[in-house]
Parts: structure tokens; C-alpha cells; sequence
């Protein structure tokens, strides 16, 4: 985790608390909040807002903080104050999006464990009413801002619990630069001297010719009323080559993650066409950009939200079926789709997707020990989301199709909802895409440590550097519904991710889906230095031994 990390923490809902841990260590609302009540244990001692203000605009500080300051090493005096001065610019409307969401209103009543109300307090409410109303300030989201808009005279903040979750993250940031670093030396030592021939190529469109055209139905089957109790409209682009008659042509599902759309990887879809690949980009209408941006109006139940764990791996059986029955638009590619061999590539909530398709089943004992854990503790946002799957009827699910032959799983969500006995049912080729700055969900706990549950002899892991969990997703079109995402967020190399992705993702679909030999020498860790640029650097192995992962130690417990 870099600064932009540490950006992200600060800013967003959990920002309180670390501006607040590294202290411990206009117009004004009504009800706006004077002072930040510290409380260690049965002691208290409070502050002024107005002078962290003052702090923050001047480095200078009252007689009252600079007790504070005085004992906080140098570099935390700075690091306090540059926390105090990140601001964010979001629009109300957007942060009220997402806190009025399922996800939201969890992560908010874990914050407010930590933050109470003069009067003892927790209260979620309270919290999220700050951030919108601070997203309104025409100055920006920035701690203070939450603080001044917080409808209390004043903040409790429970410093023994804020300093040992600091404590945690920077422990965090150690143990994931250490086997970050493993990752990269393990592609290094296997590495050959040998340099692939034309691996550049695979960063070039093809010479081949294709379609785009739109596509809706309603699954009305019994499979999908059965699971969930009710019909699901479906949306998808197709992507379709012009071959020759009587020539076969692959096929492979993209799935996008929570908040994104079928247009997220339109960029892909057009390279992969233009190889001689048929390319269906799903809409999963319970998890896109639309249901994200529906809320608070659209609010849905953490039970709605649970069954979109169901809902996403159904979509795409659903499709695969209809296309097996040839709706009368796909008739000249009528017996041209090779619909026994599929792959899929999902990002995000999308690799769940694809990895539960490909035959990793939910395990509901895994979520039960994982779920007991705060994003507080964990920095795993995608605990967020993954534990939303608790609402589920603890059963097993059948939602394994054969037809899938292959997956690749950018920035996935495994911790959680798959098991090492999940996982290592995958007998398909299967390829993790992990991003070094991914804090939504972080590289070590949900591509690196279960890329080692992975038993199938075809398996890559590959990491790419100064990548964040949003670098691959492409660019929105004008009239494109989009969920805003802070530039920082993004992070500075998304083409270059993208490239990444489309020359990775070509290679992997020529071996796994086509046979074709001549793509393996592509997928090695010379393949993937040769790829690499000097600024953004890029990993792959197909073999991470656990006993190096467990020489590292891992995050400190937290109280």
C-alpha cells in the first residue's frame, strides 16, 4: 500500500480514525461538532476542532494542541496535518449512493463502534448524515469537514482501539510489501533466459472483422425460480467475428464487477473480436452501475443483495442455454459457436463469478471465520461484500457449468465466500490478476494466498505493479451510466494495465480454449518481462510454494 493507499483510508469513512490515531499518539451546523472527545480507556480529554482547523491551515497550533504535538515524533506532526488537509470531491448524491447501499450502511456501523456521540453513543446515522453533508461543503470531503457536520456538540473517539487499528495498518503495509516482494522473486527465479518470440503482437488488434450488437431476454426457468424465486431480466453486448462458413468459433463471457457494466470492458471485448473470438459482455442488473445508482431510492435488502451471489453465476448458464437454442439475430452464426468449450473472464465481484462457474463452491464455515472480522481490522474492503453472502440459506449450491474450460479472475473476491477446499476442486486453467494497490480487495488475502489453494496444474498468478482494483476497467462512453471514482482511486497506470490485460488474456484463450501450443511460450514469466514496461512492472508464476507465504508474519490481532 503507497499513498494513495493511506489517501483512500483517510478520506473516505474510515478517515476519522486515523487522523485521529496519529493525534493520539464556512457556516457551522446547528448541531455541528465543537470538539473530538479522546478517550483512553477511563480517561478523557478533549480538543478543539477550530484549532485542528487552524493547525491544519497554518502548521501552527494552540497552546492546547501543541501539548498534543509534543508528543508525536516530527514526521507524525506532518503526517497528522497532511490528513487533516486531504480533501475529496464527490458529490452528495454519490456518497449517499453508497452509504445508503447494503455495503454502505455495514461499513458505517462499523466506524461508529469507534466514533460515538457526546452522549456515549453509536450511531451510524449520525456518521453517514457528516458525509453527506461534508461532500456538500463547497470546500470538499475532509476530516474536518465530517467532524464539523457531525450532529453532536461533540466526538467521542475510543483511542486505545483507534491506535491498535493504526498499529494493524502499518503492520499491514509491511507484511504486504514482504510477499509482494516474494511474488516478484518467484517470478524472477523462474524465469528463463529464453525471450518469447513476437510477444508484443499480442498488444495489437487482429486482422479479423466482427459485429456489435445488443441483446435482452427475461430468465423465466425453473433452474433460476427454483434458487432465487424469481425471473431476472438479462442485458449483454455481443461481440461477434465474421468467419468463413462452417468455421467454429470460440466463446467467452465477460463479467463485471459490483457498480460496473457491460461496457466496463468494451476495450477488451473489441481486441479479443478482432483475435476470432466470440465475446458476450453481461449486465448483472442486481450489482451495476444502474443498482448502485439507484440508491438511496433503490434501496435493496442485504437478503436482495445476497442473492445476487446466485443471481450473477445464473445469468450466465441462462445465456449460454438461449445461445444453445440460436435467438433468430444469431442465425447466421448458427452452428458456428463452440458452446461446449467457454471461457469467462470477471473482475472483481466477476471473478467470484467465473470462479463459482467454474466449480469452486460458497463455503458458509469459511464466512462464518472470516466474517467475524471489521473491515476495521481486516482493510479488506471486499469483506464488505462477501459477507453479505451470510443471508444465504446455508446449502450447497449447484451452480457449476461444464461448459466453462477456462477462467481468468481479475482482482477476485475469494477470502471469504471459497475455501481452500473450494478452490482446489478447479480442474479447468484457471489465471489470478492481482493489482499491488488494490485496497478494495487486497492482493494478498484474495489473489496471492488463494492462488496457493489452487490444485489444477494450469494456474498463473500474475501481479501488476502501481495497478490499482479499478486499472483494468476501461473508459465510459458519454451516455454511459458511470459510478464516480476519484482519480487516485484509479491510480496513474490504467492503459498500461489495460494493455496488460488484452495481451495476458489473448494468450491465455489461444492455449486453453484453442489448443494452440504456440501461445505457451506467452504465459511465462519471460513472456511477462518482456511485456513489462520500466515504470509498471509485470509478474507471472505458476508455482508459489505456501511454506515461503508462511515464513511472513502476518497482521497483528486486533483488540
Amino acid at each position: 500500500m503507497t499513498h494513495s493507499s493511506l489517501k483512500w483510508l483517510v478520506l473516505l469513512p474510515l478517515s476519522l480514525i486515523v487522523a485521529v490515531s496519529i493525534l493520539g499518539g464556512g457556516s457551522r451546523e446547528l448541531w455541528a461538532a465543537e470538539r473530538i472527545i479522546l478517550r483512553y480507556g477511563l480517561l478523557e480529554r478533549s480538543l478543539s476542532i477550530a484549532d485542528l482547523e487552524r493547525f491544519a491551515a497554518t502548521g501552527q497550533p494552540s497552546l492546547e494542541l501543541a501539548s498534543y504535538l509534543r508528543l508525536l515524533p516530527p514526521a507524525h506532526r506532518q503526517q497528522l496535518r497532511s490528513a487533516l488537509q486531504e480533501r475529496l470531491q464527490l458529490s452528495p448524491v454519490a456518497v449517499a449512493q453508497l452509504l445508503y447501499s447494503p455495503l454502505g450502511q455495514e461499513l458505517m456501523v462499523q466506524a461508529s463502534r469507534l466514533l460515538q456521540t457526546q452522549s456515549r453513543q453509536e450511531n451510524a446515522r449520525a456518521l453517514r448524515g457528516a458525509l453527506i453533508l461534508a461532500a456538500a461543503d463547497p470546500k470538499g470531503l475532509t476530516v474536518l469537514s465530517v467532524m464539523r457536520h457531525y450532529p453532536s456538540p461533540s466526538i467521542r473517539f475510543d483511542l486505545k482501539k483507534g491506535l491498535a487499528i493504526l498499529k494493524n495498518f502499518q503492520h499491514t503495509i509491511r507484511v504486504t510489501e514482504t510477499i509482494l516482494d516474494v511474488v516478484r522473486r518467484q517470478a524472477i527465479e523462474n524465469q528463463t533466459k529464453l525471450i518469447p518470440t513476437s510477444v508484443q503482437s499480442l498488444l495489437q488488434p487482429g486482422s479479423g472483422q466482427w459485429l456489435e450488437m445488443p441483446w435482452a431476454a427475461v430468465d423465466e426457468s425453473p433452474w433460476r425460480l427454483q434458487l432465487t424465486g424469481h425471473s431476472r431480466p438479462i442485458e449483454a453486448d455481443f461481440y461477434l467475428p465474421i468467419v468463413p462458413a462452417g468455421q467454429q468459433v470460440p466463446v467467452v463471457i465477460v463479467s463485471h464487477g459490483l457498480g460496473a457494466s457491460r461496457y466496463s470492458y468494451r476495450y477488451l471485448c473489441q481486441h479479443l473480436a478482432s483475435h476470432g473470438f466470440a465475446v458476450i459482455a453481461l449486465e448483472h442488473v442486481g450489482s451495476s452501475t444502474r443498482q448502485l445508482l439507484s440508491f438511496p431510492i433503490g434501496y435493496a435488502s442485504s437478503r436482495t443483495a445476497a442473492q445476487e451471489f446466485l443471481d450473477r453465476p445464473l445469468d450466465v448458464t441462462f445465456v449460454l442455454d438461449r445461445l444453445g437454442a440460436f435467438p433468430e439475430q444469431l442465425y447466421p452464426w448458427r452452428g458456428r459457436l463452440n458452446l461446449e468449450r467457454v471461457a469467462i473472464i470477471g473482475q472483481s465481484f466477476g471473478g467470484y463469478t467465473a470462479l463459482t462457474l467454474a466449480g469452486a463452491p460458497l463455503d458458509f464455515q469459511q464466512l462464518r471465520r472470516h466474517c467475524t472480522r471489521s473491515v476495521l481490522e481486516s482493510f479488506n474492503v471486499s469483506l464488505l461484500l462477501q459477507c453479505q453472502a451470510q443471508a444465504l440459506p446455508p446449502r450447497v449450491y449447484s451452480l457449476k457449468d461444464p461448459r466453462v474450460q477456462a477462467v481468468i479472475a481479475v482482482n477476485p473476491i475469494t477470502s471469504a465466500v471459497f475455501s481452500p477446499e473450494s478452490l482446489s476442486q478447479l480442474k479447468i486453467p484457471v489465471m489470478f490478476v492481482a493489482a499491488s494497490e488494490d485496497t478494495i480487495a487486497p492482493a494478498v488475502e484474495e489473489q496471492i494466498y488463494p492462488f496457493t489453494w489452487l490444485t489444477t496444474p494450469d494456474r498463473y498468478l500474475v501481479l501488476m505493479d502501481d495497478a490499482t482494483h479499478f486499472s483494468t476497467i476501461g473508459e465510459a462512453g458519454q451516455r454511459e451510466p458511470v459510478l464516480p471514482i476519484p482519480r487516485f482511486l484509479v491510480g496513474a497506470a490504467p492503459p498500461r494495465s489495460r494493455a496488460y490485460l488484452q495481451g495476458l488474456s489473448l494468450a491465455f484463450l489461444r492455449l486453453h480454449l484453442l489448443g494452440d501450443e504456440q501461445a505457451r511460450q506467452w504465459l511465462t514469466p519471460a513472456a511477462a518481462r518482456a511485456l513489462s514496461s520500466p515504470t509498471h512492472g509485470l509478474s507471472l508464476t505458476q508455482s508459489l510454494s505456501p511454506e515461503l507465504l508462511q515464513r511472513v508474519p502476518r497482521a497483528v490481532k486486533y483488540p
